[in-house]
């Protein structure tokens, strides 16, 4: 009886304590974030300065994955203000940089110590974050390592996280890790090799390779299988089909072949061999020519659908499938 009510009471203590740091830490993150509205001109910078160094104390101090998300808002708050100017102003790139690695580094610690998948924790916490520097600085993001890591590590880890978390059962992960991937595909075109020097060169053109590899691999698997053969929430299909859009509009057909037939070749695809094939002309046509961005999302919405019925078999060769070969062969 006395046991019961020790262990009672702890669980009460631990739930009231988690609270409590949970109020703290936002509390923080919020006073940070609007602190930043102190700095007016470039006169303020050591005020900058020192309200970035209290945000990364209060990060390496972090000893849970929520704690660090409360603080992740006044890093994307710094990056959207400052981060374009983050490759003509040294103290502002260092400032970045240091912000994200702190923060990485906290997610990785944190959510080793809390026994959960580092790759998905980055997933689902970072993507925000990420998708900020995407937009405002991404020759800053491609280069991201730790100290004592490859350059791109950062970004690495996020390519890797990425077929996995369009995957997951999460709307709001995957709609996450869809803007974050759209993000940083489209600052992939801005990038012109030229204007990097030698070495920076180098650096960036290796991992804008991973990337596009990546992408075109098993993160284009991933979106197919999911939206097309009727997995992933219909919240997100239509995202879905404007992300993998992306991808094959900047693609070759060789380059994306062997993955969009091991999608449409699983045994989860359930429609037969003329939706199949229907299906693939279309994804061929979006490396080849202008496709219409509506009717590629209604043709893999009605595949997505066609999946929803207790009996495909029943689908596979009836008359939803000839609407659909009719509809789209027309394409």
């Amino acid at each position: 009886m006395i046991d019961s009510y020790y262990s009672q009471a702890n669980s009460f203590y631990s739930l009231i304590t988690f609270s409590l740091l949970q109020a703290v830490t936002m509390s923080i993150g919020r006073l940070l974030t609007d602190s930043l509205s102190l700095y007016e001109s470039k006169d303020d910078m050591p005020l900058l300065n020192e309200i970035v160094t209290l945000a990364k104390t209060v990060l390496a101090r972090s000893k849970s994955v929520a704690s660090v998300v409360h603080t992740l808002s006044f890093v994307e708050k710094v990056i959207d203000e400052h981060g374009a100017s983050a490759f003509q102003n040294e103290t502002i790139k260092n400032m970045i940089k240091d912000l994200i690695l702190v923060s990485y580094e906290a997610i990785v610690s944190s959510g080793k110590a809390e026994g959960r998948d580092n790759i998905q924790v980055i997933a689902t916490t970072m993507f925000k974050t990420l998708s900020a520097c995407a937009r405002r600085c991404p020759l800053l993001l491609l280069t991201l390592g730790r100290d004592g890591s490859e350059p791109g590590e950062v970004i690495y880890s996020c390519m890797k996280a990425s077929p996995r978390t369009l995957t997951a059962n999460e709307p709001e992960a995957i709609l996450s890790t869809v803007s974050f991937l759209h993000l940083l595909f489209s600052a992939l075109q801005s990038i012109s090799p030229e204007s990097l020097d030698g070495e920076q060169n180098q650096v960036i053109m290796s991992v804008i390779d991973y990337i596009n590899k990546s992408a075109r691999a098993d993160v284009l698997i991933s979106l197919v299988t999911s939206s097309c053969c009727g997995i992933s929430p219909l919240d997100v299909v239509a995202d879905f089909a404007s992300l993998i859009q992306q991808i094959l509009f900047h693609s070759k057909w060789q380059d994306v072949e062997t993955s969009i037939n091991a999608a449409f070749c699983t045994n989860k695809f359930l429609l037969g061999e003329e939706v199949r094939a229907v299906a693939i002309a279309s994804f061929r046509s979006c490396t080849e020519s202008s496709y219409p961005i509506s009717t590629f999302a209604d043709m893999i919405t009605d595949m997505w659908q066609m999946h929803q019925t207790d009996d495909t078999g029943a689908i596979a060769g009836g008359e939803s499938v000839l609407q659909f070969v009719t509809k789209f062969s027309r394409a």
